[in-house]
């Protein structure tokens, strides 16, 4: 199969207030639904608790929202060009909607394990559709600042989603409305989006998993970020016991990392639109597998591993950032809805491997296993990259 040919992205003859209305509006649309997400997890786990789930079933449920995105996402570059983008971005917010109303409606364990599969299928279209949207509308010059920006507030929103419940509350109808209700003012920003977002038109020349082979300096960053991402959300506060800290600090642990994270989108952004990206992601590779290796020379002072961990944090969302940024200058139209896909599945794949890599890795190493394992998976990424880099400037 003949590689497609690296370009920028659609939608070059908008205007700067045509190019800012279509991205503030895709952003808007996935960061409430990324606080809709940060506040349905730990709900239905509270209410999972409560009803006596073990805990191994309760996760096993969640990890049903990722099976469900693997599986649907495949067919949005197809199901975008014959429906329409915005038909699309609409159907997934109303089902997801619908879906936390059903939550509440419907309390029964398999029941929701179903609706969680469901959930995620619609959750991983969105992400793609409006990731589409702002690569097409974003300056070719400014794509990684753009990007950086995007990122940014998508980590606000998982960071403010939690403090929903301690509104809401985390028992009756109030919290699953609520949170149905914030989904369904995405519908608003949908609107506002007017003619100038971009649509699909014909078919992608290469199937969705193709892309990971076409680019995987940019799809295996989805990867590794979310298997880093999401397994230090979860193992880093046992990850803080193991070094002996009370359960407040371990819990610190996982703050720093996510400021971290917020910190520095926008400006890892910034520079990728001003060097070689497969250089910056090389870089934020080899730089935060030496940090992950300084952790434990920290000992048991904690603020020091804070820090380290808070430089981690960010320069592992900037993989995020950099990676995407990068498969955006590379497709165009339907290339780059299924690009997308792919980076999202990836993405997707990280986050139901990362927590129990991260786990085995405290398991047999202890105080050493998060910074050893969070390396070597680094570092393998790291590996990667250098190898595209020497096959050669056209080379992803």
């Amino acid at each position: 199969m003949t590689e497609p040919a690296s370009q920028p992205a659609p939608q070059t003859d908008l205007n700067a207030t045509e190019r800012l209305r279509v991205i503030l509006s895709a952003v808007a649309i996935v960061t409430l639904v990324g606080v809709s997400l940060s506040v349905s997890g730990p709900l239905l786990a509270l209410e999972m608790e409560r009803w006596g789930t073990p805990s191994a079933i309760a996760g096993l449920t969640a990890t049903l929202a990722g099976v469900g995105n693997l599986l649907f996402v495949p067919f949005v570059p197809r199901l975008a060009a014959r429906f329409g983008v915005k038909w699309l971005v609409a159907t997934m917010l109303l089902l997801a909607a619908g879906l936390h109303f059903a939550f509440w409606a419907l309390p029964n364990l398999w029941v929701w394990a179903a609706f969680r599969f469901m959930l995620g299928a619609a959750i991983g279209t969105l992400f793609v559709l409006s990731e589409y949207w702002i690569s097409a509308a974003a300056n070719p010059l400014r794509r990684g600042f753009i990007m950086g920006a995007y990122a940014t507030a998508l980590a606000l929103g998982f960071a403010i989603g939690p403090l929903m419940l301690t509104v809401t509350g985390t028992q009756g109808m109030l919290p699953y409305a609520a949170t149905a209700v914030l989904i369904l003012t995405g519908l608003m920003p949908l609107k506002l989006i007017g003619p100038s977002a971009a649509t699909v038109h014909g078919s992608p020349r290469a199937s969705v998993l193709s892309f990971v082979r076409l680019a995987p300096a940019a799809t295996l960053a989805a990867l590794t970020v979310g298997a880093i991402e999401i397994g230090a959300f979860t193992q880093l506060s046992i990850h803080g016991l193991r070094m002996g800290w009370p359960e407040d600090s371990a819990a610190m642990l996982v703050s720093a990392f996510a400021i971290g994270n917020v910190l520095f989108q926008m400006p890892m952004g910034w520079l990728a639109d001003r060097l070689d990206r497969r250089k910056i992601l090389l870089g934020i590779a080899l730089s935060a597998t030496v940090i992950a290796c300084c952790l434990p020379l920290t000992g048991s002072a904690f603020w020091p591993h804070a820090g380290l961990l808070m430089l981690l944090g960010g320069l592992v969302g900037a993989l995020y950032t950099v990676g995407l940024a990068h498969l955006s200058s590379r497709f165009a139209q339907a290339d780059l809805v299924s690009a997308n896909a792919a980076f999202v599945m990836l993405y997707s794949v990280g986050q139901m491997a990362g927590p129990p890599l991260l786990g085995a890795g405290i398991d047999v190493a202890g105080t050493w296993g998060v910074p050893v394992t969070v390396a070597m998976v680094l570092a393998l990424y790291g590996f990667v990259v250098a190898s595209r880099l020497r096959a050669g400037p056209a080379r992803g």
